[in-house]
């Protein structure tokens, strides 16, 4: 990949079609953010595979669907910064060291494989872990952001540092784009033998409420254009998530979480609303974070 640091909002492009949305995606945030667009294709030979290797040069097809995808967005934004790197190797190493820099990095859900191009049903998972920057992969049917008319930006909270940067996340989301704040807390009932001494169910859920309501102070007064929804909902942090989703522009969520409300241990319910959401997901890792770089 090129030496020169890479800044602004990065794609990762393989020439699928659903690469092709999150090109679409990232040109207009992109643009709505007034920073460049790095657009990224790595390639890699994979050997000892059962298939025959076809005599082609594999880097100047691959070069050949870089340049395809930075013409795309040529075309559809002209006025946008845009350029192109070309990699070979691993592509989540690839995307995880240009998120050092960048400020965005953006995936379709899954390409096209084979011996050229980014394999992201896997490769997202990788990135979604490990990159410093936020990611977003872009799935189900949506508007880019700059998309006239109202939406809500969905943001799953439990009181982790993941989840509270997830949610300044979306405060910036909906401000930038003229949305709304749909703040949701997934609250699990707690078994009676595993209460604390002295405490009931009603009593905790009604402090994780308030618990929301003070989270929610601080942005609603830095951010006071921003219609804002805040709710506790019974559920397993997954399906209650899922569903609030349905008809978002974005969804955020923190990389993992602490249990914080009891639910939403975004380890594991990133991931499933990574591969499951009907929107494009957004994941936020706390700012002093070890993503395991």
């Amino acid at each position: 990949m090129s030496a020169e640091p890479v800044s602004g909002v990065v794609v990762g492009y393989d020439g699928s079609q659903e690469a092709i949305l999150a090109l679409d995606w990232a040109a207009a945030a992109a643009r709505t953010r007034g920073l460049p667009l790095t657009v990224i294709h790595v390639w890699e030979i994979y050997i000892g595979s059962p298939v025959a290797m076809p005599m082609v040069d594999l880097g100047a097809v691959a070069q050949q669907t870089l340049d395809g995808g930075v013409e795309h967005v040529r075309k559809a934004a002209p006025d946008l910064e845009v350029r192109g790197v070309l990699g070979r190797g691993q592509a989540a190493a690839t995307l995880i060291d240009a998120g050092k820099t960048a400020g965005l990095i953006v995936l379709g859900p899954r390409g096209i494989g084979g011996f050229v191009g980014l394999v992201v049903g896997s490769v997202s998972t990788q990135v979604v872990a490990h990159a410093s920057c936020p990611v977003v992969i872009v799935r189900g049917d949506f508007e880019p952001l700059p998309a006239e008319g109202p939406g809500r930006v969905v943001v799953g909270v439990d009181g982790s540092p993941a989840s509270r940067a997830a949610l300044a996340a979306a405060f910036a989301e909906a401000r930038l784009h003229g949305l709304s704040v749909h703040a949701v807390v997934a609250w699990e009932s707690v078994p009676v033998d595993e209460l604390p001494p002295l405490a009931d169910e009603a009593g905790m859920r009604l402090a994780a409420e308030t618990r929301l309501a003070r989270m929610m102070d601080a942005l609603r007064k830095s951010h006071p254009g921003v219609n804002v929804r805040a709710e506790v909902v019974s559920g397993a942090p997954r399906e209650v998530l899922m569903k609030a989703a349905d008809g978002a522009r974005l969804l955020v969520v923190g990389s993992r979480g602490l249990g914080g409300f009891r639910g939403l241990m975004l380890g594991s319910v990133s991931q499933a609303l990574v591969q499951h959401a009907p929107c494009p997901v957004a994941v936020v890792h706390a700012p002093d974070e070890d993503t395991g770089d």
